[in-house]
Parts: structure tokens; sequence; C-alpha cells
């Protein structure tokens, strides 16, 4: 059981003083998730344009008026599959694709009332599909942009980093069936489902986010090891797997978890996230599946790699941080993603690589195996757990964080780092 006392604080007032300064006039967006572009992850503030990449990101903007527009343009390589966004207009959704035909996205409402009305645009799907720009926020004749209320995720100031893979992005878990919609094939042979078939904001982390009120950061890519480098093939389907870090990452090269914690867009591989300002209390690693599917990596140098990523998390958000490596279980990874045989050897070295951390005295990191009784099995999405299976096991990792750190759910802290 853990304390968070050391960074626990009552003080918002940096919230209020950069709130302040904000002019009415122009559209001020509140920011959860990573972006590119104008955004100030310390306090949560952004102005247009910005770039979505990161899976269950979102914007929100309040406005008075009878009408609102908005504008997302999909951003380079434009041969991807789509981009798919909630538009939470008040009590109302709206889902809206953009698609490789159709590469921009124009969003609108008319004939509401005066207000004032909350929009929050936010991102389903994953970099994998495609990405996309907000260029545009428009209010009609007679309208204006107020100040957001403050979510209590904004307010609470606690934050929450999840790092991951397919597993952590929501891949097909609204896909309903095993072949996800798409043709009988899938139902045996590794395929890509539709990218309707996912839906990152109702994952386990956002879930577990929701449930402490807490803003979160999904950094996560489907196919990303710990690790290893998944090669696609020409099919664009099919992967070859090493293990090490390549001199270079060719596009053919699906981006693995510590190098998606130093990007600021997901899909980009120049740009340099600024990790110091977006300051996390609890950092979720549920990455380290796709590490096995080809040659077994070499035990000590995967160890040494990982927790030489451990350390540089430490470094970038300080002791009081916790890490949690959240591992799948055997009833999980037999559905068609591992072997008995690789599951096996996951779990191994996941269990050594918390052995390695705890013998090199660091105690902020913490294991949870979850637990594969009573979860649920059925209408998966190519061997991926659904939101039935996403919300147990959020509920399980939302208990373990209850347990070790049993005020985080009532502290506050503050929205920017070491004020």
């Amino acid at each position: 059981m853990m304390s968070m006392g050391g960074l626990a604080t009552s003080c918002l007032l940096l919230v209020a003083c950069v709130y302040a300064q904000s002019s009415p006039e122009d559209p001020q967006l509140l920011l959860s998730g990573r972006f590119g572009g104008d955004a100030d992850e310390g306090t949560g503030l952004g102005s247009l344009p910005l770039v979505f990449s990161w899976p269950a990101s979102s914007v929100r903007v309040t406005f008075e008026g009878s009408s609102i527009n908005a504008t997302l343009a999909a951003l380079p390589p434009l041969n991807t599959t789509y981009g798919r966004f909630a538009f939470y207009l008040d009590n109302t959704t709206t889902v809206e694709a953009i698609s490789p035909n159709d590469t921009t996205l124009n969003w609108g409402r008319s004939g509401l009332s005066t207000g004032p009305h909350n929009l929050t645009i936010q991102m389903l799907s994953e970099a994998r599909y495609g990405e996309a720009s907000l260029d545009t926020l428009t209010v009609g004749p007679g309208g204006r942009f107020l100040m957001p209320a403050l979510p209590a995720s904004f307010l609470s100031g606690r934050r929450i980093m999840f790092l991951g893979d397919s597993y952590t992005v929501g891949w097909g878990n609204v896909g309903g069936n095993t072949t996800c919609g798409v043709a009988p094939v899938c139902a045996t042979a590794r395929c890509p489902p539709q990218v309707e078939s996912e839906n990152a904001a109702i994952s386990w982390g956002p879930i577990v986010a929701a449930n402490l009120q807490a803003d979160y950061q999904v950094l996560a890519w489907s196919g990303a090891g710990l690790d290893t480098y998944a090669v696609l093939q020409p099919d664009g389907i099919n992967r070859t797997y090493i293990t090490g870090v390549p001199d270079e990452l060719p596009e053919n090269i699906l981006p693995a978890v510590p190098i998606l914690f130093r990007r600021q867009v997901a899909g980009d591989n120049t740009s340099m996230a600024g990790n110091s300002s977006f300051v996390p209390q609890i950092v979720v690693m549920a990455g380290g599946t796709n590490d096995f599917h080809g040659d077994l990596p070499p035990l000590e140098q995967w160890i040494s790699d990982n927790l030489n990523f451990m350390s540089e998390i430490t470094d970038e958000y300080g002791e009081n941080m916790q890490i949690i490596l959240q591992v799948f279980p055997l009833e999980v990874q037999v559905q068609g993603v591992l072997t008995v045989n690789q599951t096996t050897q996951y779990l191994q070295y996941m269990s050594s690589l918390y052995t390695a951390a705890q013998q090199e005295g660091q105690f902020n990191v913490h294991f949870l195996q979850l637990n594969g009784v009573d979860m649920p099995l059925d209408n998966w999405c190519v061997a991926h757990p659904s939101s039935a299976a996403d919300r147990n096991i959020a509920q399980q990792l939302l208990t373990y964080i209850n347990r070790l750190l049993p005020n985080y759910a009532t502290s506050t802290f503050p929205r920017a780092v070491r004020v």
C-alpha cells in the first residue's frame, strides 16, 4: 500500500492563472491526451490547429449560439484506412469518419438553442488507421466561444498514462464476432479488423481514468512490442519480428512502445514529445505480448532494455510516480494472439522483469497479473478482447490501484510540473 502524500495538494492557482489569460472571443480548447500543434499539456489548454493521432484523445469547447462547425483533414499518408471521431454535443453523440475517398471531414449542427453548449471531439481510432488535423471550429452569426466548464478530471489533477499495443487501443473491441464483419477468412487468418470495430474511448484505460476522474494519455499502437519491432510484409497484414532497436525506423516497421513514448505525434518519427509537461502519477505498462510472436528475445537483453525504459520514465516523472506492469492472463492470450508456449514465455519474461526491477531498487514498479476467471471470452474480434472484456480488465486494474494507492481517488494534484 503506497501513499501519494508527497505529491497531493489542493492548490489549483496555476489553472486559474493560466485560464484567466484566455480570450473568450477565440475557441479555447481543453485537451485530454497528447496532441501535435499548439498544445500545452501542463495546463491542458490548446488552440487550433491541433493534430489528432493518439487513441481516445479529445478536445472540448464551450460556446453560445445556434450553430457550430468543425473541419478535420486527414494527414499524409492519405492511403490509410480511416480516422473515426465521435462528436459529443451536449447530450447527443454522432460518429463520423475520414476515408481515403473523402479526406476532409466537415461536421456541423444548426438550429440549436442559444446555449451555452459543450462540444467534445474524440478520436476513436488509432494512428495505424490514420491521423487528422483539427483545423477549424466556428460558430454562426451572433454566437461566441466561452471559457469551457472544467471537467472533474481537469480539476483533480489526477493523471494516468497507458502504454501498450492492440489490447490497449481497443483493437476490434466492438467488432462483435470473430470476423469483425470482414471476410470469412479472417476467422482463421490474421486480418486487420475494420476501423468501425475499434473504439479506444471504451477500452479499459479510459474506463479506469473515468472512474478515478483522472486525465489520461493512451500511447499505444496495434502490433507494438516493448523491445521487439514488427516488420510489416508487402501484404500489409503479416509481420516478422526483430529484437533490439534498429538504426532506422522505416515506414514498414511498427514503432515499439518506448519509441511511442518519445513521440509527440504517433505516426511522425521526427516529432519529439515534451514529456515533462504532462506529469502522470501512474504509468500502466501493458505491452509485451508482441515480443513473443517470433524468435524468443534474449532474456538478459530484453530485461536490460526494459529496465532502462522504466528508469527513463522514472527520470522523467520522478520517483513518486508509480509504474504498474499489467500482464494479460493465459485465457486472453490463447484466444488466438499467442500460443500456449508463447504465452508461457511472455508470462515468464514479464515476471522476471518485475523481479529484476525490485532487485535493482526500482521500488516504484508494481506487478498486476490479471485474472482470467470470469473474463468474457465470447464475441471477440480477431482474437482480441471485446468491450465486455475491457470492462472486466478495467475493474481489475481499478481495484488494484485503489488497494495500492488508497488515497489516490480523493487526492488532488497541481496541473503543471513541479510548481
